[in-house]
């Protein structure tokens, strides 16, 4: 067992370019964004997002490889039967990408990541490195045909097991969670889980177009909304409370920035007292 573990981690080092791996490449990315959102950082973020909705836009062919990546390691606990047959999937699709145009996309990114950004954007953590490597191998030209049947293995065993921690921050690691919320544990002496939840949302918005902090967002104002219309607080505390639910319906249609960020985290950590004390 230690040879085989041994003779792994020298082919994993070997075969991995991760500058041509696409999901490796996305990922960084999403990681500098978070950064730069977390620093203030305006001009940075701009130059991120403008790299990524240039090169992962729906169109692109590295959306479409970023894609079929994401059916593997996105799946997780399922039969080892059915992630043998959605790899055989996933390969069958991924030939027919042209490898020349994704190369030669590839090849371009890195340039303009180099030049636009800077090369730390490479040296970024991604948390699912292991994963996004061994699928990368698994699927490369350049893999000696044994060494891609024992990264299937290792991909089928990946996607046939549950993760450690399911939880709304999988795209978030817990380093940048916290520097992020830093800002905001002087004002609510801690984050509640819904707080933390909300600020997952609210970075990988930057990425989607914010379409998944949307639906997040109305479903919560709406919770907050009832729970704040059932309270038995009566006299001034009520009319406190009423005012709020005015603010969540002037909410309808305006842009979701950090300042609506903070005052729904308020409203969120209002309720929680309303539940404590009602």
């Amino acid at each position: 067992m230690r040879k085989w573990i041994e003779y792994y981690q020298r082919i994993y080092k070997m075969n991995h370019n991760k500058r041509r791996n696409t999901a490796f490449l996305y990922e960084a990315l999403v990681r500098e964004l978070t950064k730069s959102v977390v620093a203030k950082d305006e001009e940075r973020k701009s130059a991120v997002m403008a790299v990524m909705k240039e090169f992962f836009n729906n169109n692109s062919i590295l959306k479409q490889d970023l894609n079929l990546y994401k059916e593997i390691v996105e799946t997780r606990g399922t039969t080892k039967d059915a992630a043998e047959k959605i790899i055989g999937y996933v390969r069958k699709e991924r030939e027919r990408l042209s490898a020349e145009k994704l190369f030669e996309a590839q090849t371009r990114l890195i340039s303009k990541i180099h030049n636009s950004l800077s090369e730390d954007v490479f040296s970024n953590f991604v948390p699912n490195y292991k994963a996004l490597a061994s699928v990368y191998q698994m699927f490369s030209p350049k893999t000696k045909i044994k060494n891609k049947v024992l990264m299937e293995n290792v991909v089928v065993q990946y996607m046939s097991s549950l993760p450690q921690k399911l939880n709304e921050e999988k795209r978030i690691d817990n380093a940048t969670m916290k520097i992020f919320s830093s800002k905001f544990n002087s004002q609510y002496n801690g984050l509640l889980e819904e707080q933390r939840v909300l600020l997952s949302k609210y970075i990988s918005s930057f990425t989607d177009n914010g379409l998944e902090l949307k639906m997040y967002l109305n479903d919560e104002l709406t919770r907050i909304k009832e729970s704040i219309n059932s309270s038995s607080f009566e006299g001034e505390i009520k009319d406190k409370i009423q005012k709020v639910s005015s603010v969540i319906d002037s909410f309808k249609g305006e842009l979701i920035n950090e300042d609506m960020l903070k005052q729904v985290m308020k409203m969120q950590q209002l309720v929680r007292e309303i539940k404590t004390n009602d």
